[in-house]
């Protein structure tokens, strides 16, 4: 009984601990973010045991182009790249075909330092976190959120990490990315309409 209660309690504090760092993530924008609007990142690999490091994915849209934000995590340093092949985020479907979205030209790796935290409720210190953000574009949004996606690899030219999604995870994955591209929609409406009409609710 004693064991259960502790794991149930590893459990929470573990949820709550990625809870509190799951929308600090969409702080930190690169300068041309200022004028996008960013979804919250949500987490794109399942597990609670070391959720801390995985990786997270956002959905960013400016005059009406989409892109999907990957978010990389280490405790000492930022990933490297392949500047001359340039990394590539392929995701497969349920039947199989491939989605290649590539790198954003423009500026398409941000690399910032999120600073550690005491952590009341688990009565520990989370460390700071390395996270190298990788922008990719998406050519027509909808298309690209019309399919079933069960594994997803980012490709870094030197090397390569592979995300198999299981069964119930993968539910949780598209709805989340579903989700991330509403917000984001909505938020950028929210802030065109602002820019457009600067007198509105005044």
């Amino acid at each position: 009984m004693k064991k259960i209660a502790t794991f149930l309690f590893f459990l929470m504090v573990t949820i709550v601990c990625f809870a509190q760092e799951e929308a600090n993530d969409s702080i930190y924008k690169p300068k041309k973010f200022a004028s996008w609007a960013l979804s919250d990142a949500f987490r794109a690999e399942a597990g609670y045991v070391g959720s801390y490091w995985k990786p997270t994915f956002n959905i960013a849209v400016n005059k009406d182009e989409y892109y999907c934000v990957v978010n990389l995590y280490f405790s000492n340093g930022y990933y490297s790249i392949d500047r001359e092949t340039m990394p590539h985020l392929y995701l497969k479907t349920e039947d199989g075909s491939i989605v290649d979205l590539e790198m954003d030209g423009d500026e398409p790796v941000h690399k910032f330092f999120l600073k550690g935290y005491y952590n009341h409720l688990a009565n520990s210190w989370m460390p700071g976190r390395y996270v190298t953000r990788f922008i990719y574009y998406i050519p027509d949004i909808d298309e690209f959120l019309s399919n079933y996606y069960v594994k997803y690899r980012i490709w870094l030219g030197e090397d390569f990490k592979d995300v198999e999604l299981s069964k119930s995870y993968a539910k949780k994955f598209n709805k989340r990315l579903k989700d991330a591209a509403k917000e984001a929609t909505s938020e950028y409406k929210t802030k065109m309409r602002s820019l457009n009409n600067p007198l509105e609710g005044f």
